[in-house]
C-alpha cells in the first residue's frame, strides 16, 4: 500500500445470495490520493455495488479494502463514514428540514458549535453558488432539480470528508444544468483536492470529469486508465466499442493546444484566430475551419503568443492518434 493511495481493493469480491455470478469479480485497484476516478459501465456491470463497498453499505464477500491505509472492517462504520461524503441521484434531502439545516446534518452529529456549523453551512452555499441569505431558510421543494442537487452536494461535504462518493448524481437532470454542475465540480474537486469517486452510464460525462476511468463489464474492470489512453490506446474491443475510441472529434476534445503547438516564429497574421493554451484541439479545429487562413495563434493566460498550430500539423496529429481496431 502507497501513502499516495486514498483507497485500496485488495482481492476484493462481492457475491449476493442466490446471484449466479459475483457482482464484482476480485477486484485490486489503487485510487490516488486527490484523484477524481470516474467509474463507467452499462447497468447491471457493478459499478455502484463497487463504490458502496468503500463506506460499507455493501460488505465485501471477500478481500480487504483499505481506506487511508486502514481495513475499514477495523473501524466503526460510524468513524468510516465521517470522512466519506456520499451523493446519489435522487439526492435524499430531509423535506422538513430547511436548506441551512439539511447541510448541517453531520457536523451537528460531530458536535460542532452553532458558529461553525452556520460558517460552514455559508461557505458551502457560496462552494455551490447558492446565495445563503437567498437559501438557508428555503425548504427542498422551493428549490430545482438543479439546486436540490448543489445543496446535496454542500451537504455531502459539510463535514470536511477527505473522499467523496457519487452514484450518478446528475443522471436525472437536465443537460444545461448537468454541463454547469459538472463545470461547479471540477472546479470543486480542483481547489479542494477531495477524493472522487464517480459512477456514471454516461461516456461522455467520463471522459470529461475523471482523471481516470475504470471502466466495467460483467463486474470486472476492463480498462483503468486517463481518458486519452482509453481513447487511443483501448484494452480490447468492449473498451474500443464503449468510449468509441476511433471518433476523431472526442479524441480532439481530450488533448490540449500545448501539447501539439511549435514555437512561434513569425508575427501572427491578422486573420490568423487566436487560442488558448489549454484550450482542447477540438475548438483549435473549429476555429480553423472557420477561418480563412490555415493556422491559429497559441497564447497563454495573459494572452501573449506563445506558439502556432497549423491545419497541416493538426492532420498529423489526427493520423497519428487513429486507433488500429482492438483485437
Amino acid at each position: 500500500m502507497l501513502n499516495s493511495d486514498a483507497i485500496v481493493f485488495d482481492k476484493v469480491m462481492k457475491q449476493f445470495p442466490r446471484a449466479a455470478n459475483p457482482s464484482v469479480q476480485e477486484t485490486t485497484l489503487h485510487i490516488p490520493e486527490g484523484s477524481f476516478i470516474t467509474i463507467l459501465g452499462a447497468s447491471g456491470c457493478g459499478k455502484t455495488t463497487l463504490l458502496k463497498m468503500v463506506n460499507r453499505l455493501y460488505e465485501p464477500t471477500s478481500g480487504r479494502i483499505l481506506v487511508h491505509g486502514q481495513d475499514i472492517n477495523r473501524i466503526s462504520v460510524n468513524e468510516l463514514r465521517r470522512d466519506i461524503g456520499y451523493v446519489i441521484q435522487q439526492i435524499g434531502l430531509f423535506p422538513h428540514m430547511t436548506i441551512e439545516e439539511n447541510i448541517a446534518t453531520v457536523p451537528r452529529i460531530l458536535g460542532w458549535n452553532k458558529q461553525k456549523i452556520a460558517d460552514r453551512v455559508n461557505e458551502l452555499l457560496e462552494l455551490v453558488h447558492l446565495n445563503p441569505s437567498d437559501y438557508r431558510k428555503r425548504y427542498p421543494r422551493q428549490l430545482s432539480g438543479g439546486q436540490q442537487q448543489r445543496v446535496g452536494l454542500a451537504r455531502a461535504m459539510a463535514g470536511n470528508p477527505s473522499i467523496l462518493l457519487m452514484d450518478e448524481p446528475f443522471g436525472s437532470i437536465d443537460a444545461i444544468t448537468r454541463s454547469s454542475l459538472q463545470e461547479e465540480l471540477t472546479g470543486i474537486q480542483k481547489m479542494l483536492r477531495t477524493t472522487i469517486l464517480f459512477v456514471t452510464h454516461d461516456i461522455e460525462e467520463a471522459l470529461k470529469l475523471g482523471d481516470r476511468i475504470v471502466i466495467m463489464k460483467d463486474g470486472v474492470i476492463q480498462q483503468y486508465d486517463t481518458p486519452l489512453q482509453i481513447m487511443t490506446r483501448p484494452a480490447n474491443r468492449f473498451v474500443s466499442q464503449l468510449v468509441q475510441s476511433e471518433d476523431v472529434v472526442q479524441q480532439l476534445s481530450l488533448m490540449s493546444a500545448d501539447k501539439v503547438m511549435i514555437p512561434i516564429e513569425e508575427p501572427s497574421h491578422p486573420d490568423e484566430s487566436m487560442v488558448q493554451s489549454s484550450d482542447s484541439l477540438r475548438l483549435v479545429l473549429n476555429e480553423i475551419l472557420n477561418s480563412s487562413y490555415p493556422s491559429v495563434v497559441v497564447t497563454d493566460s495573459s494572452d501573449h503568443p506563445i506558439g502556432r498550430i497549423t491545419f497541416e500539423q493538426l492532420k498529423a496529429y489526427i493520423a497519428i492518434s487513429k486507433v488500429m481496431p482492438a483485437t
